[in-house]
């Protein structure tokens, strides 16, 4: 049965590269894709087959693996990008749940009176109220659902139990976590992000979120253009200019990694 690198390059062969490659070349390609990622790769190809972003249409069979890992290259360099943005946009809305929701319930582990119930076996739609202030069944239902996610369905997990505020809380929360809490307390939310409606704010942030997913799995991204302007906007309305951060970040000097290995023939770096 052919491995999987073998299954990839056969797709990229039939439908991608406009010749026969040899056995040569198809070594090499099967020893590339044991490095790099495949999706990135094939978004690659595609670019140098189509000749778009400027890169002339490649003709040569011996041209196109150093073409392609120039389009790859410059694809990851476009993620490294998006890297402060992604930073700026999920911290923010971690610390903007974390401190809203603290100050909403007058509670500073929120979170904590579901979690007791669950743990007793009850519901977490059987808590009406966080310390003065009532909470909805679909709330308190989302803040359990959550909370399963982080520790497992029993809650057997040791994640939970030693928190002692919002900030801590959120830290165990992935993003999608941090949009379900602004949509099941969009009462609170909905005078930051006015006029957008609660549609509109759930759909901007999936963009960023999702854009955010693939660039953290190695896969391309389209509409790029569209996931900042999407991330710029939300973050406007938490008083965050992401154009001032973004330009603090790039204009810092850090420091450059070293490396100690010499670049040998046997990298194929040519």
């Amino acid at each position: 049965m052919p491995d999987i690198s073998m299954e990839i390059l056969s797709r990229f062969f039939q439908q991608h590269l406009p010749f026969c490659p040899t056995p040569r070349q198809v070594d090499g390609f099967k020893a590339d894709l044991s490095l790099v990622s495949p999706m990135l790769m094939e978004a690659a190809l595609m670019e140098v087959r189509a000749g778009t972003r400027g890169y002339r249409v490649i003709h040569r069979p011996d041209e196109w693996r150093a073409a392609i890992f120039s389009v790859y290259n410059r694809k990851v360099a476009e993620h490294s990008q998006l890297f402060p943005i992604f930073h700026s946009f999920e911290i923010a809305f971690r610390s903007t749940v974390a401190v809203a929701l603290e100050a909403h319930y007058q509670h500073k582990r929120w979170w904590r009176a579901i979690y007791n119930e669950l743990q007793r076996g009850g519901r977490a739609k059987n808590i009406s109220t966080i310390g003065p202030v009532p909470i909805g069944h679909r709330a308190a239902w989302r803040i359990g659902q959550i909370m399963r996610e982080i520790d497992g369905v029993d809650l057997s997990g040791t994640s939970i139990a030693g928190l002692n505020n919002g900030y801590e809380f959120m830290d165990c929360c992935d993003l999608n976590h941090a949009k379900q809490l602004i949509e099941e307390h969009w009462s609170i939310f909905a005078p930051r992000f006015a006029p957008l409606t609660l549609n509109d704010f759930s759909a901007k942030f999936d963009r960023v979120r999702e854009a955010r997913n693939k660039v953290y799995h190695h896969k391309s991204v389209a509409r790029r253009t569209a996931v900042i302007a999407a991330a710029e906007e939300l973050l406007d309305h938490l008083q965050f200019s992401l154009r001032f951060v973004y330009g603090k970040i790039n204009g810092c000097r850090p420091q450059a990694p070293t490396f100690s290995r010499a670049i040998e023939p046997r990298h194929r770096t040519r």
